[in-house]
């Protein structure tokens, strides 16, 4: 079943949500040349920017077209006085977790890999196993594609279809997964599930020839060191990135904090090495604008070929689709946190617009009581930025409509 759901706003309601009048946007007296037409990209710009800054939270956004940045943003502290690192400006420059953003890679990764190997999305998982691995009931009919889309029927030891906990994103987990096998009612069946994405840790280095020893202890380790490296080179350096790992800058941590500010310390999330495939790398806005730009919305192909793009948007692997009143969009959001007495963590999203227009969005809050998007009205992070960016489109266009978003997976992911 696809879940559907649509939320509408007016013209002077999302203003009210975005706290400005993006008539009057301009950027910083030092930032405008005398006579200069403000683009709509500076309007996008200032509109976030102006929304973000009055949360008191770390920030840092990209905009780009065709790969090239067109406006950007941050501000607030990835690490406030409460820390032993006192406070720190959360910049452009700023690393952190990028949570479920993380799966895009990885299937940026697979499909890299599958050219290079002459593999369809089609194929079955099961040759790539570990031989030792108890393959249970209907293993043998996933394929990779259904890993990509959340399809496998894979939903979980608890059997709800909850996204699983970390303890079945380690290799014991997977092995427990595989073991427990998937029920027919399941397959095809769309449930979100980090295990879908963190397989290919073991799946990518099997493709590449790793030949399994049968010591869960060793394999773990080969394949977390193999699927790592493999990423690396083939898809962040050939994106023009270089030292991306999953884990925080050491003793240069970005915490993750609870809106509205209660005093609080931090919560530093720590290192995903051994998770790291479904979620767990670290970039920076920057990096990720950059990342997520070249390979997603300009005519490089060093990481994809242009069919092979088309087959992730089109399958709509490792993305989520939804239309608004001004075109289509594609997105992976990401979401991490602890819960205690109230919600600390972080959300994240890459989204892709009309005319290849990306957008990259961090903030290292959430709001205390719902663990969402730091907004004050329930608004989540989907809808706040591409409302901003459709309402920016309109008004610079002179037209005030109803902002008009359809997602088919509405939930955080």
């Amino acid at each position: 079943m696809i879940l559907k759901t649509t939320h509408r706003v007016t013209g002077i309601g999302l203003l009210l949500l975005l706290g400005l009048n993006l008539n009057s946007c301009r950027k910083g007296d030092d930032d405008v040349t005398p006579g200069q037409q403000l683009t709509w990209f500076d309007s996008f710009g200032k509109a976030l920017n102006d929304s973000l800054k009055a949360k008191s939270i770390g920030y840092g956004f990209v905009i780009l077209e065709k790969g090239v940045v067109r406006a950007s943003g941050s501000g607030g502290l990835k690490s406030r006085a409460t820390e032993p690192e006192g406070e720190k400006a959360f910049t452009l420059d700023t690393k952190m977790h990028i949570a479920s953003m993380s799966k895009t890679i990885a299937t940026m990764a697979f499909l890299h890999l599958a050219a290079e190997k002459g593999l369809k999305t089609t194929d079955r998982i099961a040759p790539y196993l570990p031989p030792s691995w108890i393959k249970g009931e209907n293993i043998g009919q996933i394929t990779f594609r259904d890993l990509m889309t959340h399809r496998s029927g894979i939903i979980g030891l608890g059997n709800t279809c909850v996204n699983g906990a970390f303890s079945e994103n380690i290799y014991p987990g997977f092995k427990q997964l595989i073991e427990k096998g998937v029920r027919t009612t399941n397959r095809g069946n769309y449930c979100y599930q980090n295990a879908n994405f963190g397989l290919f840790r073991v799946l990518i280095p099997a493709i590449l020839g790793y030949q399994f020893t049968g010591n869960d202890t060793t394999d773990d380790q080969q394949t977390q060191q193999r699927f790592i490296e493999y990423v690396q080179k083939n898809v962040f350096e050939k994106a023009g990135l270089t030292n991306v790992v999953a884990n925080q800058p050491t003793s240069n941590p970005t915490y993750a904090y609870s809106y509205p500010a209660s005093g609080i310390t931090g919560w530093n999330p720590g290192n995903f090495t051994n998770t790291v495939g479904a979620y767990g790398w670290h970039l920076t806005p920057s990096e990720a604008g950059k990342l997520f730009a070249t390979v997603l919305s300009t005519t490089d192909q060093s990481v994809l070929t242009t069919a092979w793009k088309d087959t992730l948007f089109t399958n709509r692997l490792g993305n989520f689709a939804g239309t608004t009143s001004t075109g289509p969009i594609t997105y992976h959001d990401g979401w991490w946190f602890l819960k205690l007495a109230q919600y600390q963590g972080i959300r994240t999203i890459w989204m892709k617009f009309p005319d290849d227009v990306m957008a990259v969005l961090f903030v290292n809050a959430l709001h205390s009581s719902r663990g969402n998007f730091p907004s004050d009205d329930g608004t989540d992070i989907v809808a706040y930025l591409s409302r901003a960016y459709t309402l920016t489109r309109q008004m610079k266009g002179g037209r005030q409509m109803a902002g008009r978003l359809i997602l088919e997976h509405p939930e955080p992911h």
